[in-house]
């Protein structure tokens, strides 16, 4: 069997034990983002490094709903470490009680994912953590609280990515290749979505789907959704003077 081989067996195995395992969660995350969009609010996705793709997977996107609010990582991963960055990152955003966020973390023990999770927690935000429980198991955490995210998330979802996230193992050196949290990451994102908008068609409440823009409909059908969503979903907001002396 060819590397390219081992690659594919990898990820497909790896989703279908995450469908077969990881079903009720991602149903549970789907009522909970139907719930909020169902009160007119928004979903919050966080990931960062790498993550941070998987959550961008959820943005104004064909196929994928309306009300996405994504927080960037603007350092690339390097602040993941770091305690305190997250409250500082979140004082520039409208976080209302009631919201969801996803938050996505393969390892689930660095401090920035591990306070983004506190911090919507304190907010009244539900929380659900896209995360590999067995790495998660295996290392310390790395914030002082001595949580891990999926110790603090409504729920959680593992991946069932292998500890290191690589699947593979090179024959002549032994040095694995083949991540995974990406492309497994991304299909759980995407049919959390699909479960949140069949709850709300079944809710009476017409999904707030985003169609793709090279369609003929795309156009229209989106205008319409901006407009609905455009305040809330403001990304960035600038704090008053009186709100950083604070």
């Amino acid at each position: 069997m060819s590397i390219v081989d081992r690659v594919f067996e990898s990820c497909l195995n790896q989703l279908q034990t995450v469908l077969s395992q990881e079903k009720p969660a991602i149903e549970a995350a789907g009522e909970l983002i139907a719930d909020a969009i169902s009160r007119d609010q928004v979903i919050t996705m966080f990931g960062s490094g790498h993550s941070t793709f998987i959550a961008r997977d959820a943005y104004w996107r064909a196929g994928g709903l309306a009300p996405v609010v994504v927080i960037p990582d603007p350092l690339g991963g390097d602040a993941e470490r770091l305690e305190g960055f997250a409250a500082i990152m979140l004082g520039h955003y409208r976080l209302e009680p009631g919201g969801v966020m996803v938050i996505i973390s393969n390892s689930g023990i660095n401090a920035f994912p591990v306070e983004m999770a506190l911090e919507a927690k304190a907010r009244g935000l539900k929380v659900v953590a896209i995360t590999s429980r067995q790495h998660s198991s295996q290392v310390p955490p790395r914030h002082s609280s001595g949580k891990k995210l999926m110790d603090l998330a409504d729920v959680v979802i593992d991946t069932h990515g292998v500890p290191g996230d690589a699947s593979v193992a090179l024959p002549e050196s032994g040095l694995r290749v083949g991540a995974t949290s990406t492309v497994v990451g991304a299909a759980i994102v995407q049919a959390i979505m699909s479960h949140a908008a069949e709850s709300l068609e079944k809710r009476g409440v017409k999904p707030p789907v985003i169609v793709s823009s090279n369609l003929p409909e795309g156009d229209a059908n989106n205008k319409i959704l901006a407009e609905k969503y455009r305040d809330k979903m403001v990304r960035y907001e600038v704090p008053t003077v009186d709100a950083v002396l604070k």
